[in-house]
């Protein structure tokens, strides 16, 4: 798989200092969808459309009110943001490259190719996580269009916990290492199914959704970008191997790895494709049973350290999904113990980390 940037299937560029390509996956770019021009949040907006009332139709002013991800132009003029440009050396960080391609992805799009309505102040706006482009915008509405017709004439399908990853990963994992290294902009860490909770929702779930699923299979993404990033030099960061590691512990220590060396992309989409019921409280109980992992010697502290960093925050989804709903309960505060044991990556002790671990596993009756 291509994991550098490319034009996004209609038109609209991202990542340009992450995997864009994971948007797609292998997927080929056809010239004849690059004469489609990306249109703005405006075109959506409409009373008709999405800017009316309800659950459907009020779906922008719901993105808008509520939603970071419509801010996130915003940040860019934040006091805080312009003194990181000032340690980076860039004059004006709303212009940069380096941070609009996340905080205003559109702002890559060639001029020929922009709608008149779209605006790079709309940050993450409709265009790039949905494609809104002429290509399927003006006829989505048509009654004889079902999902796939859609779909098929290049809205991107976000239905399945793959295809969300795919499309979150690349401005949610891997950052210009530049950018962390001035201790303004915060080390990313992409996790699925809590950044979705973590979302005020404007959309509407069509078919039966399952959060431990939507955790592991966004691991299983994260570890193919660490991985992209880390092999072909982008994530240049002290820690990008150990990180990388860990990445690939926790998958398969989750059930997800299946047959030893499997490529990373494999796993997520088996794992988005066959998913038993009963497999997130599997999925847990094998999570809080890895207390031995956490003595075994031989593993540097720092790559324990970033197991222990991604455990917590999957053991968080994982009780979150479960419907033990009294158990789980029992659970909170010995997880949030967990969470304080494994805050401070330079000071974490493997050991302490392994006993609570164990102290989890009694209660939601794992290994341990």
């Amino acid at each position: 798989m291509c994991h550098k940037p490319l034009i996004l299937g209609l038109g609209l560029f991202l990542g340009a200092g992450a995997a864009a390509a994971s948007h797609f996956g292998d997927a080929v770019v056809e010239d004849e969808l690059l004469l489609h021009k990306v249109l703005g949040t405006a075109s959506c907006a409409t009373s008709g459309c999405h800017g009316g009332a309800g659950l459907v139709h009020g779906t922008v002013a719901t993105f808008r009110r509520e939603d970071p991800h419509a801010r996130s132009y915003e940040t860019l003029a934040t006091p805080r943001s312009a003194r990181m440009g000032e340690a980076l050396g860039i004059a004006d960080v709303r212009t940069s490259a380096s941070c609009t391609v996340c905080h205003a992805p559109v702002a890559s799009v060639p001029e020929g190719l922009r709608g008149e309505d779209l605006r790079v102040e709309d940050g993450v706006g409709c265009a790039s996580c949905h494609d809104s482009t002429e290509s399927w915008l003006r006829t989505h509405t048509r009654p004889e269009l079902d999902h796939s017709a859609k779909v098929a004439a290049g809205m991107r399908d976000l239905r399945s916990a793959y295809a969300r990853a795919n499309a979150c990963v690349a401005c949610h994992q891997v950052i210009e290492p530049r950018l962390v290294e001035t201790g303004r902009h915060p080390r990313l860490i992409f996790e699925l199914d809590g950044q979705l909770a973590a979302e005020p929702a404007h959309w509407r779930e069509v078919h039966g959704w399952d959060g431990a699923k939507a955790w592991l299979v966004g691991q299983a993404v994260a570890w193919r970008e660490a991985g992209a990033a880390h092999a072909d030099g982008r994530d240049t960061m002290v820690g990008a191997a150990e990180r990388e590691a860990a990445l690939a512990w926790l998958v398969a220590r989750a059930g997800g790895a299946g047959a030893a060396g499997s490529a990373a992309d494999a796993v997520a989409r088996r794992l988005d494709d066959d998913w038993p019921a009963g497999e997130g409280e599997a999925v847990l109980r094998r999570l809080a049973g890895v207390g031995e992992d956490f003595r075994a010697t031989g593993i540097s502290r720092l790559e324990q350290a970033y197991r222990a960093e991604r455990l917590v925050l999957g053991l968080d989804r994982v009780l979150a999904a479960w419907p033990e709903r009294a158990r789980a309960k029992a659970a909170e505060s010995v997880l949030a113990r967990l969470f304080t044991a494994a805050q401070s990556v330079p000071e974490f002790q493997p050991a302490g980390f392994a006993n609570l671990l164990d102290e989890l596993a009694r209660v939601v009756g794992g290994a341990g």
